[in-house]
């Protein structure tokens, strides 16, 4: 026989593995179902194992959130150890994925928000889940998600081995980094895609290919609907700095996307979606839907449907009766008294509430395991806190259970009077209505090892009374006995609210006091409103007292700074007057940076300008500051200032100028905003370009002889290629060279061709590479004209001139002179 943990029934098992089980069970005393988390045997034989289990129980108690399943109790003794949870009346989100392949855009948003705001509450704490997986988050038959298992769980920047599960397991988790919120996010965006798509953003089932994919794969966002891509990008980036920093300040990303793409009532029809998926998978449910239990009467007999035993035992006792009596008076009689003792017996057959006993936080994580969440019993109240309800005392009626408030010794109930309740470490009990199944308050009880069987009592509740069926006697009338008198309708005589609060983590209190004018049955209704808008309501059943006080409360989805909280309480029957409203103007919360994020670009080359674009979130409207400081090479070479207001949401650009582009360094930019700060950094490059290329000079004499004095001007002083061409007579020859390390550049070059004939056409052609902004440049000319035949002339006999009077004679010129001197295009011959 399995060890199973004392004070519960089980009733089926609904999963198991390597850790151990999970099993639906009933709480003995409440009649309250819960989900039951067994350790192993072989693990509890390990300390370690066992520890980490512990550590998981202490972090639960801890974790009070709508969005995360709650821990009621932690049960060790020498045979076990069990955690007992909320069973939640769901399938799990890998069901409906694989039932399904995908749930469509409104319906995954709806999840990954649920998840992200239980992820935030964790994060609020510095917890980080580590293992958000679609087994490890249960949808509800209502379309409302909650998250489970946080058996890895760690404290944030804590150093532990890499743990989780390999297809959502963020880039830092296989490069052995400390987890953060921003590892959380990442698998719940993993998650999300395969919501939209059907299938994992990385899919090879090679742990070492899995874990590159994650690390350096594109990501493959063109399989997702285009309007969430930009959500998938922020919340897969490789580098956890370009997510989101934790939930919380995803949450804001998704409402605003997803209001753009689908509506402002986008969350209303995923729920809508994610209700009928569920009922798709209704076998799967761990409590099937049954229908409530009804009574009616006929003439000659009472019938009780879905009542407990004692109602059939009052049956089958005035059908007994009954055959002894006259038609008419006598059996209204007995059918009134029928019903009377049923009605008086209900109340002390309600379930008792536990006892609770808080747990300390630790900072070891506990094993990994799925565990189903709840479903409200049937004939509960619908209530959305899971506090047990808190009765007022009477001098007669059924006993009083008053919950501890602090980790004190246990009250004990007793009848006719409540036990004066105490502090609680850090939280306010929150009580249900009267009809209420009262849920067990999470405690940590942990029986040390002893050479004796445990003996350890958890719950504090007086044992049901039940009357006999001897109880209700044979009743003979006579049949001239009068009709009894009519009893008059019960009606409501007040109604008063008072103690309206709300309190730091978002959850509105207050107290409602209704006073009947009998113990006959009445109803009451509970709206919470939030700037006006409706938000909960819960609905009440009273009956056995003439006086009830209720301690009513829900948790706000935020808490709202400044705006106004409103209960309005309705009864049925009215109460005089109506309805009564009671509203509590919440002031302003201090404004804090949510979410900072920051890109850094410089212009394109030769540009000399950078801009960094800044994008902050906040709790509130009030004023942050923002500075941006820019460096090179880590000097600061600018400061901008902003002051933000008036919104929760920003965007913002600052420039920086340089005289010349930093060209090779490093420029970063440290953006602080409020008490947050976040940096980003770009290395510089600098291309080659030319901005001009002339020829300043061009000559070729006679004797071919070529000279070309070329200039060029570049943007920056990276090498260019230069290459000069000359061209003459048909003959061509091109001289190259490279140009660097300065931005201005005269270079002279030549080239001899040999004799060219006269009036040859020459040609000099200037270029770069890369090429400049109005492309190269060119000079042309021609060689010197042949000059024209001289007539043959008759010289004088030199014998009779006399010495000196002949013509001149002019010297050969040196074979290095050019015998053309063509200028460049512009200048002066």
């Amino acid at each position: 026989m399995e060890w199973s943990a004392p004070g519960y029934t089980e009733v089926k098992q609904l999963g198991s593995g390597g850790s151990g089980r999970v099993v639906l069970a009933v709480h003995d005393e409440t009649g309250v179902r819960v989900a039951v988390k067994y350790l192993s045997e072989e693990l509890r034989r390990d300390p370690e194992a066992l520890a980490r289990f512990q550590s998981e129980a202490r972090l639960l108690v801890t974790l009070r959130d709508p969005h995360i399943a709650t821990m009621w109790e932690y049960v060790q003794d020498h045979d076990g150890a069990a955690i007992v949870m909320e069973l939640v009346n769901g399938v799990s989100l890998r069901a409906l994925l694989r039932e399904n392949g995908t749930t469509g855009p409104e319906a995954a948003l709806t999840v990954l928000k649920g998840s992200l705001l239980g992820l935030a509450r964790a994060h609020r704490l510095r917890l980080v889940h580590k293992d958000y997986k679609p087994e490890n988050v249960i949808v509800r038959d209502d379309g409302v998600s909650k998250l489970v298992d946080f058996g890895i769980a760690v404290r944030e920047g804590a150093t532990a081995r890499p743990e989780g599960t390999p297809p959502y397991m963020a880039p830092e988790l296989w490069a052995g980094a400390p987890a953060s919120p921003a590892t959380d996010v990442y698998a719940a965006t993993a998650v999300f895609f395969e919501c939209l798509t059907g299938h994992r953003p990385y899919r090879s089932t090679e742990p070492s290919v899995l874990g590159y994919q994650h690390v350096y794969a594109p990501i493959p966002v063109q399989d997702a609907p285009e309007p969430v891509r930009e959500l998938l990008m922020r919340g897969l980036a490789k580098d956890p700095a370009d997510r989101p920093r934790g939930a919380e300040a995803f949450v804001a990303e998704l409402e605003e996307t997803a209001r753009a793409a689908y509506g402002d009532d986008w969350e209303e029809r995923g729920r809508r979606r994610l209700a009928g998926l569920v009922a798709l998978l209704a076998l799967l449910l761990p409590v099937p839907e049954t229908p409530p239990a009804q009574a009616s009467t006929s003439l000659a007999r009472t019938v009780f449907r879905g009542g407990h035993e004692l109602g059939r035992t009052v049956a089958r006792a005035a059908r007994h009766n009954a055959v002894r009596l006259a038609m008419g008076a006598g059996l209204a009689v007995v059918v009134a008294v029928a019903a009377v003792f049923v009605l008086a017996s209900r109340d002390r057959l309600l379930p008792r509430p536990i006892d609770v006993a808080a747990a300390a936080p630790s900072d070891s994580a506990g094993p990994a395991e799925l565990v189903s969440p709840p479903a409200t019993p049937v004939g509960a109240t619908e209530s959305a806190t899971p506090e047990p309800a808190v009765f007022p005392p009477e001098s007669t009626g059924p006993a009083v259970i008053v919950p501890p408030t602090s980790d004190g010794p246990t009250p004990t109930a007793t009848r006719g009077r409540a036990p004066t309740p105490t502090a609680t470490r850090g939280r306010t009990p929150t009580p249900l209505p009267a009809r209420t199944t009262r849920r067990p308050t999470p405690r940590v009880t942990v029986t040390p090892p002893t050479t004796q069987p445990p003996t350890t009592r958890r719950l504090t509740t007086s044992p049901p009374t039940t009357l006999p069926p001897s109880t209700l006697p044979p009743t003979t009338l006579p049949p001239s006995t009068p009709a009894p008198t009519p009893v008059p309708a019960t009606s409501v005589a007040a109604l008063a609210l008072g103690g309206l609060t709300v309190n730091e983590d978002a959850v509105a209190a207050a107290t409602v006091t209704i006073r009947a004018t009998g113990l006959a049955p009445i109803g009451a209704s509970a709206t919470w409103a939030v700037a006006g808008e409706t938000v909960h309501t819960e609905r009440l059943r009273l009956s056995g007292r003439t006086t009830y006080t209720r301690a009513l409360s829900h948790t706000l989805a935020e808490r709202p700074c400044g705006r106004t909280v409103t209960l309005t309480v309705a009864t049925t029957p009215a109460a005089p007057g109506g309805a009564r409203t009671t509203t509590l103007s919440v002031p302003p919360c201090p404004t804090t940076v949510t979410g900072l994020r920051v890109s850094l670009d410089m212009s394109p080359s030769p540009g000399t300008g950078a801009a960094t674009r800044v994008r902050v979130t906040t709790s509130g409207t009030g004023e942050v500051p923002v500075q941006a400081r820019f460096a090179v090479n880590g000097d600061t070479v600018g400061t901008a200032t902003a002051t933000l207001g008036g919104r929760i949401s920003y965007s913002r650009t600052f420039g920086q100028g340089f005289r010349t582009r930093p060209c090779g360094a490093t420029l970063s930019v440290t953006v602080t905003a409020g008490s947050e700060q976040a940096s980003a950094r770009t290395r510089v490059t600098c291309p080659p370009g030319v901005r001009r290329v002339s020829i300043a000079r061009a000559t070729v004499n006679g004797r071919g002889a070529a000279v070309a004095v070329v200039t060029v001007s570049t943007v920056n002083d990276r090498p260019v290629r230069l290459a000069v061409t000359f061209s003459a007579a048909g003959r061509q020859h091109t001289e190259q060279l490279t140009l660097s390390g300065d931005t201005s550049y005269t270079r002279t070059l030549s080239h001899a061709f040999g004799e060219l004939p006269c009036g040859a056409r020459w040609a000099v052609r200037a270029a770069t590479r890369p090429g400049a902004a109005g492309g190269g440049d060119e000079a042309s000319g021609s060689t010197p004209e042949c000059p024209p035949e001289e007539e043959p002339s008759h010289d004088p006999d030199p014998s009779t001139d006399p010495p000196g009077s002949g013509p001149p004679v002019t010297p050969s010129p040196r074979p290095d002179e050019p015998t053309t001197d063509q200028p460049a295009p512009g200048e002066p011959g």
